[in-house]
């Protein structure tokens, strides 16, 4: 299995990796992520906590760590803003959602607590708008750059 990716969404360097089988040794597979090569045991995948493919975006979690990995063939995109981000800083738990779709907003408004690595996070407007979607809701499980709720800018409605 051959693809490519980018180690963010942003990143104009792509990687190549070729997956094969080791034909002499049943279970083990021979990968090639750039100019590095390693075999990976079947059985090490059992360790993975979460798979996720959406939109060109691969998340694992293996042995507590998160890696995000981004479809070298989607079109490259441009870097989220930080502050206001409505996507999830990492993964973790929506404990509160304090909006409702409709809902007319303050920038800076506090619009869902995200629990992460036992500390909450406040997911805030970015501008003055209305929620037009929730993408998520209380005890949701989400990862790392999630979309959470869809923001619409007051000129924009």
């Amino acid at each position: 299995m051959k693809f490519a990716y980018r180690r963010s969404a942003t990143d104009d360097q792509i990687i190549e990796v070729d997956i094969v089988p080791v034909p002499e040794r049943t279970g083990v597979y021979r990968v090639t992520v750039g100019e590095r090569v390693f075999e990976l045991a079947e059985r090490l995948l059992h360790h993975a906590a979460a798979f996720c493919k959406e939109a060109g975006e691969m998340t694992l979690q293996f042995e507590g760590r998160e890696y995000r990995l981004f479809d070298a063939s989607q079109r490259r995109r441009s870097a989220p803003t930080r502050a206001g981000d409505l996507h999830a800083p990492m993964a973790g738990k929506i404990i509160s959602v304090l909006v409702q779709p409709g809902e007319h907003v303050k920038a800076g408004a506090t619009l869902l607590i995200l629990e992460a690595m036992k500390m909450e996070q406040q997911i805030t407007a970015p501008h003055d708008g209305v929620v037009t979607r929730l993408l998520c809701h209380e005890g949701d499980q989400v990862t790392a750059g999630t979309e959470l709720v869809v923001l619409e800018p007051v000129a924009a409605v």
